[in-house]
């Protein structure tokens, strides 16, 4: 486990996918992140590379071949190691080997970075592609979950989130665990949403960002506690949490990439929200997270 921490947060990573572990503030006693359960949800913030949601029959077609993958890819299952690391920040690293050529079939890089900012966490996803001849094709996506309510004595329905701007945007539904582009719904967000669990009917609530600086805000109203996740360039954020079964976490996800369309045809070439990075090149994904 990996900690960090200067005058305002506390936070600690788990090198087992890099994934953040705690937040808190020096001046509370609240834990704003997630703890994980298995009964309901195990994860607690992870990264979801090199694809973002689930692929038809988990599985897709490249150069003739088929391979198999599961929902949000394997870097959230993989060691990241330490490679840089002061007080307040810390590099961590995963590449690809003989285990990931397996269902993916490209050399890799993905480097994350933590930064503590005064009361923020500044997060980096930085990818590169080391090969000198092949294009890298993949999504990234972040996946934190946040302690909703942030009293054990609260109920669910205290939450409300709201975004900047505050706008009517594009939502992406789901079918089943695939989207349905095509047939986008208008969600109002000019005032805040009080969330409940039934919101969630459908999966995420999926808001087409289009690269649009966007920043969503989870309030706890009866603690006058929450969070901010602030997102750059990203392509969708979905915000989420269990349904049928509950629990008491909801999780503000930027993606620069998405689940497979309901009628994608399997070809890796064709997948929707995939990126391709040119041999030799290095991008950069980044979003921050302030609790309050």
């Amino acid at each position: 486990m990996v900690t960090l921490q200067n005058q305002q947060l506390t936070v600690q990573i788990d090198k087992l996918g890099a994934q953040l572990h705690s937040i808190k503030r020096q001046d509370n006693d609240i834990e704003y992140l997630w703890q994980g359960d298995p009964a309901s949800w195990k994860r607690q913030a992870p990264i979801l590379f090199p694809f973002v949601g689930r692929l038809k029959d988990d599985q897709y077609r490249y150069n003739d071949q088929i391979y198999h993958q599961t929902q949000h890819g394997f870097a959230r299952d993989r060691e990241f190691q330490v490679i840089e690391q002061t007080p307040t920040m810390v590099v961590m690293e995963q590449h690809d080997d003989d285990k990931t050529r397996q269902v993916y079939p490209f050399s890799f890089s993905l480097q994350v970075k933590y930064l503590l900012e005064e009361d923020s966490i500044k997060i980096s996803y930085i990818v590169k592609n080391p090969s000198k001849n092949e294009a890298l094709i993949y999504a990234i996506g972040a996946h934190p979950g946040f302690n909703m309510p942030l009293t054990t004595k609260g109920k669910f329905d205290q939450v409300e989130l709201s975004v900047r701007p505050a706008a009517k945007y594009s939502r992406i539904v789901l079918d089943g665990a695939y989207n349905d582009s095509a047939h986008p719904q208008v969600i109002d967000m000019t005032d805040s949403l009080p969330l409940n669990h039934e919101l969630f009917n459908r999966d995420a609530i999926i808001f087409k960002t289009d690269g649009s600086h966007f920043t969503a805000k989870l309030t706890d109203k009866d603690a006058n506690h929450g969070v901010e996740v602030d997102t750059f360039a990203t392509e969708y954020v979905g915000v989420w949490s269990q349904y049928p079964a509950t629990a008491p976490f909801v999780c503000v996800e930027p993606w620069w990439g998405i689940a497979d369309n309901v009628n994608a045809d399997g070809q890796l070439l064709h997948k929707q929200g995939m990126h391709r990075l040119a041999p030799n090149e290095i991008d950069n994904y980044n979003f921050s997270i302030k609790p309050f």
